[in-house]
């Protein structure tokens, strides 16, 4: 049986995600929420 394929993300994208929660305001949940992501993977 399958799981889910791992899904990988560039530094860029990490520093992008992490620089909109800096950024905004806004909660890490919210931000991951818009993103498609979960908070848990976020506040890595």
């Amino acid at each position: 049986m399958e799981g889910r394929q791992r899904r990988s993300f560039t530094d860029d994208y990490k520093r992008q995600a992490v620089d909109l929660v800096a950024s905004s305001g806004r909660s890490i949940g919210s931000v991951a929420k818009e993103l498609g992501l979960r908070d848990s993977v976020l506040r890595r």
